[in-house]
């Protein structure tokens, strides 16, 4: 006996399921309304939109001059429910949107095809779940976890404006709110209505294509959209398959909703890769032998870096780049991809030193118990590399043929990472020189916001993430040769989960910049931080940064804050959150005793490395502080965070259950020792139950119970 039933009205095709309602037009083929069997529409308020929309790129998005049309479906038993085709006429083309259901999650295919008599050109497709709404408007609340947006935002604050980004939006570039998916974030949106306990979620997820998530709102509903980047040649009668979209309607509010929705998302995923032992407790400084006249010299300030607390280093590439030589020495302001334009995977850039002088570097910091990692430049290639005259199908190429160029560069070509010999010689290579270096393993960073290349003289492109496989076969082989070498990436999303060991959180970044000038509540940083957990496996390692080498321009108002108690106060918060640090050469000029202080807590601390994380863990009687708990068998430290320009007198309730009876003195870790005002007072256990603690402008307090024998 099949699992639904199919019944018809005038205008729609509704399917219904033991646990939802899917109701579809018989004008224009779209999911107009989703809902539990006998209950209100989640989807489908206000007016009526197509769900899908193609872009080419003659005529642009063709709902703009063309009307959807349904065109037919058909339909299957399918294991523990059923898959729905609906057949849809747009424009020249013919398309197939694949709904399978099984109990309340829904997975979401497209199928394109050519039913005209020209070959065309695709640019996007965009996937939408229009006029959604979770119980009363009023109460509805929108979610997008690991993206640089405010949780818990009432959906009547949402703009129909598809340009909506962060922040720094007025910056030289626009860093989009959302990420793209899933190489950068996961692609999760949710709406929400804890009232009655129930969580609407839609994600995407696809190995070829990225695409970049969105929001729109008319103040009663909002629409969350997936837009598909594409770059692709679509011949007569050829379909395509592109990007896969799930949607889970779960019955509980929105942070018991969030355990399961991952739940969902982890279903066929490979799991995280598991990182070398020691890099949770790297504390990572990056720079480059530049800055130091070369190798040789640098060696001579090994011995301050690790005074500071640093026992990483990581290099920037010391490959031979087209970067003028004082970029590396004061960092490119204008122009950063400048540092990883690439002339050559093999050659060193011979003003630092040679092969040589890097490996009697990397000895000397071994010797002193610093570990190093290269950047490996993947951004792009200078265009005056020989690569481009003997290997030109390397290189990304616009519609009409010319060289794709990074953005914000100088003459900069994109690497076309779909092509493998291109990929065998930039892990070939990379491989070797970690083995002649004696290197600990690579940062890799690629450019950003790239428009996919076309495909030449093939039907179909392959996709735009071919660097996610460049990535991925490099971290294969590194670990072949040495097991304990590391791979970190700035593709934080779950695509790279297996092949990297450590991802760099840029969106954390944003987000504790904004709250260390209070642009963001302590309730708002808790809730984000608290959401973004809940995503990440409990395995997984991720670093944070106030300043990097591209924040002068994605984010200048870091690199305005050096020196501030504000800028301070956020990178204390990475580090009471369980990011590993990552410092910027020349931070230390401004604030290196805190520095070492800071670097010189977590390295005493076991919880502070390796502990669990809770934001918002601890009671506190002032809702303006952030305070962040952490645990690791006996120990647990108390982050307290206050951001703001007002000493406040704050009552903490510390956690009393994990702590034996007997008398203790309460240290700050932060002042190696007790703070100034617990220097000389014990406690009983009884006492930290309401624990009264003075916090300063912008102060961080890291509290540590001791029990004294």
């Amino acid at each position: 006996m099949s699992a639904y039933t199919l019944r018809f009205t005038r205008q729609a095709l509704i399917l219904s399921l033991d646990e939802l309602e899917l109701e579809f037009s018989l004008d224009d083929g779209s999911l107009c309304a989703l809902r539990r069997p006998g209950e209100p529409d989640i989807t489908g308020h206000g007016a009526r939109r197509p769900g899908i929309d193609v872009s080419l790129a003659d005529s642009g998005w063709l709902s703009e001059r063309s009307f959807a049309r349904y065109l037919g479906h058909s339909i299957q038993d399918t294991p523990g429910g059923a898959e729905l085709v609906m057949r849809v006429g747009l424009g020249p083309l013919k398309i197939y949107d694949r709904y399978r259901v099984a109990g309340s999650l829904i997975i979401r295919r497209i199928s394109i095809e050519n039913a005209g008599d020209d070959e065309l050109a695709l640019c996007g497709v965009r996937l939408a779940l229009h006029g959604a709404c979770v119980g009363r408007p009023e109460r509805c609340r929108f979610e997008a976890p690991a993206n640089v947006e405010r949780p818990r935002l009432p959906i009547a604050s949402l703009s129909s404006d598809g340009r909506r980004a962060h922040w720094a939006d007025a910056t030289a570039i626009e860093t989009p709110a959302f990420a793209l998916a899933p190489s950068d974030a996961p692609g999760l949106l949710a709406l929400h209505n804890d009232v009655v306990g129930e969580t609407l979620a839609c994600w995407y997820v696809d190995a070829a294509n990225p695409a970049r998530p969105r929001v729109e709102g008319d103040g009663a509903a909002a629409t969350l959209l997936h837009e598909i980047r594409l770059a692709e040649r679509l011949g007569v009668e050829v379909a395509l398959s592109v990007g896969t979209q799930f949607i889970l309607l779960e019955c509980a509010p929105w942070l018991a909703a969030l355990p399961r929705i991952r739940r969902a998302m982890a279903r066929g995923a490979e799991a995280a890769a598991q990182a070398p032992d020691w890099l949770a407790d790297a504390a990572i400084v990056v720079t480059h032998p530049a800055h130091y006249g070369g190798y040789r010299s640098m060696i001579n300030a090994l011995d301050d870096l690790r005074r500071l607390g640093y026992n990483t280093i990581c290099l920037l590439p010391v490959h031979d780049i087209a970067a003028p030589r004082e970029h590396a020495e004061e960092w490119p302001a204008t122009h950063p991809e400048d540092l990883y334009a690439l002339r050559s995977f093999a050659a060193l850039d011979a003003t630092a030193g040679d092969i040589d002088a890097l490996r009697a570097f990397v000895q000397a910091a071994h010797a002193r118990n610093l570990r190093v990692l290269l950047d490996l430049p993947l951004s792009g290639c200078a265009a005056d590399s020989p690569y481009v005259a003997d290997h030109p199908d390397w290189f990304c190429r616009e519609r009409g043929g010319q060289f794709i160029r990074v953005p914000i560069a100088g003459d900069v070509l994109c690497f076309d990472w779909r092509n493998a010999d291109l990929r065998a010689l930039a892990v070939r290579e990379a491989v070797s020189l970690l083995e002649r270096a004696d290197v600990d393993g690579y940062r890799v960073l690629v450019a950003r916001n790239l428009p996919p290349g076309w495909p030449s003289g093939s039907a179909f492109g392959g996709g735009s993430l071919g660097v996610v496989r460049c990535i991925a076969e490099l971290h294969a082989a590194i670990h072949r040769v040495r097991p304990a070498a590391a791979l970190l990436s700035d593709l934080a999303g779950p695509l790279l989960a297996p092949c990297r060991d450590l991802a760099i959180a840029e969106a954390a970044h944003y987000m504790f910049i904004q709250f260390a000038v209070a642009g963001l509540s302590a309730l708002d940083m808790a809730n984000w931080l608290r959401d973004d957990l809940a995503l990440v496996d409990g395995h997984a390692l991720r670093a944070c940064y106030t300043e990097s080498r591209h924040s002068s321009v994605s984010n200048p108002l870091a690199d305005a804050l050096r020196g501030s108690r504000a800028s301070r106060l956020a990178l204390a918060g990475m580090v009471c959150c369980g990011y590993v640090p990552l410092l910027r050469a020349g931070q230390e000029e401004n604030d290196g005793a805190f520095i070492a202080r800071l670097l010189l807590a977590r390295a005493r601390s076991v919880a502070l490395r390796h502990g669990t994380v809770e934001p918002g863990g601890v009671r506190c009687n002032d809702p303006s502080i952030l305070t962040i708990l952490r645990r690791s068998n006996d120990e647990y430290v108390v982050g307290l965070l206050n951001a703001g320009p007002v000493r406040r007198q704050v009552t903490i309730e510390l956690p009393i259950a994990d702590l034996a009876d007997g008398v203790y003195v309460v240290d700050d870790l932060l002042n190696v020792g007790p703070g100034p005002e617990e220097a000389g007072v014990t406690w009983k256990r009884s006492d930290l139950a309401a624990f009264s603690v003075t916090l300063a402008p912008f102060a961080t307090r890291f509290l540590r119970p001791r029990l004294i024998p």
